[in-house]
């Protein structure tokens, strides 16, 4: 009897406090971890552990992805996973005072940037039984995010794709995860913006003065569990968040939910219903 090859997840922006920890855990599951990484400060712990591989990549760059392409393929690697912890408050401010190179660099980073990375990566992807996609995303999806446009547009671009992906690719399970506040480094863009970021300030200032922690990491990863342990077409192509969702004890009610339910935690028109249109 032949062993079940071991699984291997693919996490981009690994060098991010996410997706450092996220690693740790995957490797502490028995899973192999690839990681890209543009900064590589804060990897030692990872470079010391076996079944980790580790890329420098600036998924902006068409010569990167090219030569990412190639290094997997040299290693013969094949992901189950892909989780993108990509993410870039900066700039800060009202769109029409701001750079617009700067706003639409970070834009890309947010948005298509990650969706170049998932293009030039998914031949290498092991498709049976499915291959897991994972976009973590946040800017308030739901609301109004002043001041953050360009990071809200990118992630909000993200959501949409997961739905898009789920009609074109059968052989995918894609999901955007919102992650709440979680206490990373990325908030010091926002202290850096000061009063660029609007009341924003304010709010972050507080969440870190008080040493809060936010969304825990673990909560991040067990949400990821549960939306790929349900059937493809009950979370596929769907926008969760870790916060406000009822996935936590087995999650049967939301489950059964949104298998009812083809709009639910989709992009959607809100409010047809109420207003009489259809």
């Amino acid at each position: 009897m032949t062993s079940r090859p071991s699984r291997n997840v693919f996490i981009a922006a690994i060098s991010s406090d996410i997706g450092r920890a996220l690693a740790h855990m995957y490797l502490a599951d028995g899973w192999n971890v690839v990681g890209t990484y543009r900064d590589d400060g804060g990897l030692d712990s990872l470079r010391r552990q076996p079944g980790v591989q580790l890329i420098k990549c600036d998924i902006s760059q068409r010569d990167d992805l090219l030569n990412l392409a190639a290094e997997l393929d040299r290693a013969g690697f094949r992901w189950d996973l892909f989780v993108s912890a990509v993410g870039r408050l900066s700039p800060i401010g009202p769109f029409l005072s701001g750079d617009r190179d700067v706003w639409l660099e970070s834009l890309s980073t947010n948005g298509p940037a990650q969706l170049a990375l998932l293009h030039a990566i998914a031949p290498h992807r092991r498709a049976a039984p499915l291959a897991k996609v994972a976009f973590l995303v946040g800017g308030a999806i739901s609301r109004s995010f002043p001041n953050y446009s360009a990071y809200s547009l990118g992630k909000l671009q993200l959501v949409k794709f997961c739905e898009l992906i789920h009609d074109e690719a059968p052989d995918m399970h894609a999901v955007a995860v919102g992650t709440g506040w979680v206490a990373t480094k990325i908030h010091a863009q926002t202290l850096e913006a000061a009063a660029l970021a609007g009341e924003n300030f304010e709010r972050t200032r507080d969440f870190l003065e008080r040493e809060e922690t936010g969304t825990s990491i673990a909560d991040i990863k067990a949400a990821l569990d549960w939306c790929f342990a349900q059937p493809r077409s009950v979370t596929g192509g769907r926008n969760f968040s870790v916060v406000h969702d009822a996935w936590r004890d087995g999650g049967a009610a939301l489950a059964n939910a949104l298998a009812r339910d083809a709009d639910g935690f989709k992009l959607r028109r809100h409010g047809n219903s109420v207003l009489g249109v259809t």
